[in-house]
């Protein structure tokens, strides 16, 4: 299992940062807004904002930003045998600890009067209570705070630059700019920087926090002009500002950036993992982020987690609601007592689903399918986001000692009525016996290997009674990895399996599986849930130094025919690549030990289940890896993931460091490729947006990756930012 490269573990990334891509389209970038304290914060602050990787709380006596002290992983925290979703959160755990660095005013008067400036109109929910009294909802966002008179004829306002803070003293016309001080409590050390004049601001735990020196300007007939400033640090230990002759008849405004220098080392990042969309265009964001609390005295998040296996909390999960333009209109978290990951999203008319896999014992609020430690979940939210409806656990008990299930894909059914999720199990007392009845049985009702795919469908209300439960596997490893619904509620499930005897029907099988190797299975089931329609698997036989084949399923799309669009990981010398496929052989040797240059694969099969086309995808010693898949009305056919080679087919020659996202776009039978284009360094899922059949506007393809912002440490997965990216279908 080690060998095995599950699709999730490259969905674990923080929120909606700029895209690096070439050429590079618009992203959408979450801006810091502020909030009201309604409930959702610690009495003693008034104001609270998130950003990226840190936190600010505002109270009467100062701004307080919490930052993740950088924390390596103890053995523990890796070394559970705990496959896909749930060990890629693990494997890299978060740290309950934070540092907090108060800036403070000496000599201001108290920050009683805080005024919110600029309404975003995005609100905010915070749904994270067993008792739904304890819920927080309609919370508005705000794009500036402005307190009020913090000196005599100054005022300072907060703001965002994207995510940044930004913080401007404005000095009314005859105000003193000597008055002002900042004290930073917490600090281990400040300094300027000889070179660039930057404050510099360091923790005992060593965070660096960096105050870029300030611009100083006027508005004086109608014209910013401006003046010279910087900083300078006192015997006492306070900053003060140094500045150059102005005007002064009229206002005045010093403007810093606060910048976090060192702080993608820890662990109070968001990670965004999922993206859909609704009917009119808004994209919805589902991921995970750290915290919302204030520490204790000590830099300890208060005992609210209760992290298992000492390996730290990804805390609750977030949805987010963008419009068309990329204004978010809705941020909404969601959660339990423990640890809850995300695996996917849906949206329909009639709400919003999210699924994952949780510990909390107190998230789901329909528990009596959920008999594990570690159960999937799948959760409905109303479509503004401030209700949580309803949220099913569902799981077995499974071995003591590694997470039992996860789920790993979610897809809803066409009549908005019912979600289907797939992933994986280990417990033999998965709940496919609960609610089943003489005249209606699962497809498999018992555990067949040490680890089984399974397929759970939940009606409308919430209730695993009125949908399925079903294993799918044979004496080996088997997990889905993708999911899609036809019009006729038949579900379609990509994965990978280790079972020689992996169940399959109705149609011929390309690939092998024994001992050692793994291959892509494709199954779809009959409504009911009761019995196979077909199942194949799909794959080669060996790569070029191995009589088997490392191939993997990782996602699937459904075009109106019901013909299936596959696309995954190659790691075999005959895949069964179709003729005129537009590449018929692997561009470089997939071997099972060293460097592993893996190939992508795209592939049609027909409502029947027969191959219709496929394809390698990859380039020249490099690897590459397709995450997702989608069709387009046109009938072009999108796929996603993410490659190490600047060679790629498509783009012209470029160095990636470490990868780069790819975005290739297929004509019909996966013949001709016409076109591919870099963003960031992978991309992880597609939506397809489609207006109304009146509307001559073009379909939209949104999709969603990460990128590692220029300059910092690429070997390290902290420092991931997460975007989406919303292009055109063409023809």
């Amino acid at each position: 299992m080690r060998n095995i490269l599950f699709r999730v573990l490259v969905l674990t990334f923080a929120l909606l940062g700029r895209v690096l891509a070439a050429p590079a389209p618009a992203a959408f970038d979450r801006p810091l807004a502020f909030e009201p304290n309604r409930g959702q914060a610690p009495a003693r602050f008034s104001w609270t904002a998130r950003g990226q990787g840190y936190q600010l709380f505002v109270g009467s006596t100062g701004a307080y930003m919490t930052v993740a002290e950088p924390a390596a992983p103890s053995a523990t925290d890796v070394s559970l045998p705990i496959p896909s979703m749930v060990a890629a959160r693990l494997a890299t755990p978060l740290k309950g600890r934070v540092s907090v660095i108060a800036m403070n005013l000496p000599g201001s008067h108290p920050w009683t009067e805080i005024q919110a400036l600029e309404p975003t109109g995005g609100v905010s929910n915070y749904l994270l209570s067993e008792d739904r009294r304890d819920w927080h909802s309609d919370i508005p966002q705000y794009g500036r705070l402005r307190v009020k008179n913090v000196y005599d004829g100054v005022d300072l306002v907060f703001y965002g630059h994207g995510h940044e803070l930004e913080y401007d003293f404005v000095l009314a016309p005859g105000g003193d700019p000597n008055q002002i001080r900042l004290a930073f409590e917490g600090a281990a050390s400040m300094r300027v920087d000889s070179k660039s004049g930057d404050l510099m601001i360091k923790t005992k735990a060593g965070l660096e926090m960096r105050h870029l020196r300030p611009r100083v300007y006027q508005q004086i007939g109608g014209k910013k002009v401006q003046g010279a400033g910087g900083y300078q640090i006192l015997d006492n230990g306070q900053a003060a500002f140094r500045l150059a002759a102005y005007d002064r008849r009229s206002a005045l405004v010093v403007d810093p950036t606060v910048q976090f220098t060192t702080f993608l080392d820890g662990n109070l990042d968001d990670y965004g993992v999922a993206v859909a969309a609704d009917a009119q265009g808004n994209s919805y964001v589902t991921g995970e982020t750290y915290s919302t609390d204030f520490p204790d005295s000590d830099g300890a998040i208060p005992p609210r987690k209760n992290c298992p296996h000492n390996a730290g909390c990804p805390g609750y999960i977030f949805v987010i609601k963008l419009s068309p333009t990329g204004t978010v209109l809705n941020s909404t978290l969601i959660g339990g007592s423990d640890t809850d990951l995300v695996a996917g999203i849906a949206v329909t008319p009639v709400g919003v689903w999210v699924a994952g896999s949780t510990s909390s014992q107190n998230f789901g609020t329909h528990t009596q399918f959920g008999l594990g430690f570690w159960n999937g979940f799948i959760a409905r939210l109303t479509t503004d986001l401030s209700q949580l409806e309803w949220c099913v656990t569902f799981g077995g008990f499974g071995p003591s000692n590694q997470i039992p299930q996860g789920a790993n894909a979610i897809a809803v059914s066409q009549d908005d009525n019912s979600a289907y999720v797939t992933g994986f199990t280990a417990s033999p007392d998965f709940p496919t016996s609960l609610y089943t009845t003489p005249t209606l049985q699962p497809e498999q009702k018992t555990l067949d290997g040490t680890m089984d795919a399974f397929v759970v469908k939940v009606g409308a209300d919430g209730y695993l009674s009125s949908g399925y439960s079903t294993y799918l596997g044979g004496q080996g490893f088997d997990v889905g990895q993708g999911i899609a619904v036809d019009r006729y509620g038949h579900a379609y499930v990509t994965g990978v399996t280790s079972s020689y005897d992996f169940p399959l029907l109705n149609a011929k099988s390309h690939g092998y599986t024994g001992v050692v190797g793994t291959t892509a299975f494709v199954t779809e089931f009959s409504a009911d849930g009761s019995r196979l329609v077909y199942s194949v698997l799909l794959g080669g036989t060996k790569t070029s130094e191995t009589p088997y084949p490392m191939d993997q399923g990782l996602a699937i799309a459904l075009d109106p025919a019901n013909d299936a669009y596959v696309a995954g990981i190659a790691c075999s010398s005959d895949f069964p690549v179709t003729p005129h496929a537009y590449q018929m052989t692997p561009p470089s040797d997939c071997l099972p030990t060293g460097t592993r240059y893996t190939s992508a694969f795209a592939a049609e099969l027909s409502s029947a289940g027969e191959l219709l086309h496929a394809t390698y995808l990859g380039a020249v010693q490099g690897a590459a890896q397709a995450n997702s898949v989608a069709i387009s009305p046109s009938g072009n056919i999108y796929v996603a993931g993410f490659t190490n080679s600047g060679s790629f087919p498509g783009v012209s020659v470029t160095s990636v460091n470490p990868s780069a996202g790819f975005l290739t776009q297929f004509g019909p039978k996966l013949e001709g490729l016409k076109s591919t284009n870099f963003l960031g360094a992978a991309i992880n899922g597609i939506t397809i947006f489609s207006p109304p059949a009146t509307n001559l506007t073009p379909a939209s393809v949104l999709t969603t990756g990460y990128r590692y912002p220029p300059g910092v440490d690429t070997t390290n997965l902290q420092n991931q930012d997460a975007f989406i990216v919303k292009l055109s279908d063409t023809e």
